[in-house]
């Protein structure tokens, strides 16, 4: 009978391992419940405006989040590719391959927002929209574009940190995220009566703050290491081309979910206003599995 091969994972104990993935998974359950937790804390201070708003918020957010979804990409082709590379001992390389992501979030990121900005009123009349409701998703979609565009830089940012094993980075940023979005909201929202705009344009400032965090990490990483700060177009294919297979798998799930959305739509403000909160707590549970998933890979 031919022995097994030794490789560092048969010849370290599975007590050791288990506390490998416990130090990783647990930093990055903080880091992915950040964007359900911005969902939580606008439904919430939205919801004390009425059941109009709340449901404009979450008809425009199955639009936001159908668009982050299929972006999700960045961070989870951007993870192995680093992590690959420091395995092998090319820090450059994966530097190098870090910052290619974060080229790809911008350009992404640009694309989708231009795009989402001039479509919201389409996008919204084939989701059912009608009156107050979509009058309230409209200003909400359109003032959360600058937003998207940030948190597609911090998929691949995040990705970045993950590949180097440091998911306690991303906790923190997204802690002061979080913290920054609900004052920036209370502010706009209450303060400044900005209604759902107000509500958007705070979790957007918040999501460009944590966003400039992670693009400077990468970009000082990359100095120091004699990296160039260009992109490399073939690295740029290369994640793109990975990604594309998870974004078809995505996309399989978003069309699901927005079919139930276009019925809540079909039944109502109150029964939307409902499904928004629903599905808000419904995603928060979700992506404590994602936790295992990362530390994993």
């Amino acid at each position: 009978m031919p022995t097994p091969a030794l490789t560092p994972a048969t010849l370290t104990p599975p007590a050791v391992r288990r506390r490998e993935i416990l130090r990783l998974a647990v930093p990055a359950f903080g880091a992915l419940i950040a964007e359900p937790l911005f969902l939580l804390a606008d439904s919430a201070i939205v919801g004390h405006l009425g059941v109009a708003e709340l449901a404009g918020v979450g008809l425009a957010s199955a639009v936001l989040h159908t668009a982050v979804g299929l972006m999700v990409f960045l961070a989870y082709s951007t993870t192995p590719a680093v992590a690959r590379a420091i395995g092998n001992g090319q820090l450059p390389k994966a530097l190098a391959a870090g910052r290619d992501g974060v080229w790809l979030a911008l350009v992404l990121g640009v694309v989708l927002a231009a795009a989402g900005f001039v479509a919201a009123e389409p996008l919204l009349d084939l989701m059912g929209a009608r009156g107050e409701v979509r009058s309230f998703a409209v200003d909400y979609l359109r003032w959360s574009m600058p937003g998207l565009v940030a948190m597609l830089l911090i998929f691949a940012g995040t990705g970045v940190l993950r590949g180097l094993q440091d998911t306690r980075t991303p906790l923190a940023v997204a802690a002061a995220g979080f913290t920054a979005n609900i004052v920036l909201n209370l502010l706009l929202v209450y303060g400044l009566r900005l209604s759902v705009t107000g509500s958007a344009l705070g979790t957007s400032i918040a999501q460009w703050a944590m966003a400039l965090v992670y693009v400077v990490m990468v970009q000082r990483n990359a100095r120091n290491h004699g990296v160039s700060l260009l992109p490399d177009w073939r690295g740029i294919r290369a994640l793109a081309k990975v990604g594309s297979w998870l974004m078809l798998r995505t996309l399989s799930l978003r069309i699901a979910i927005l079919a139930t959305v276009l019925v809540a739509t079909a039944q109502g403000p109150v029964n939307l206003a409902a499904h928004q909160l629903a599905m808000t707590v419904f995603t928060f549970l979700a992506f404590a599995l994602d936790a295992l998933a990362i530390a994993a890979q």
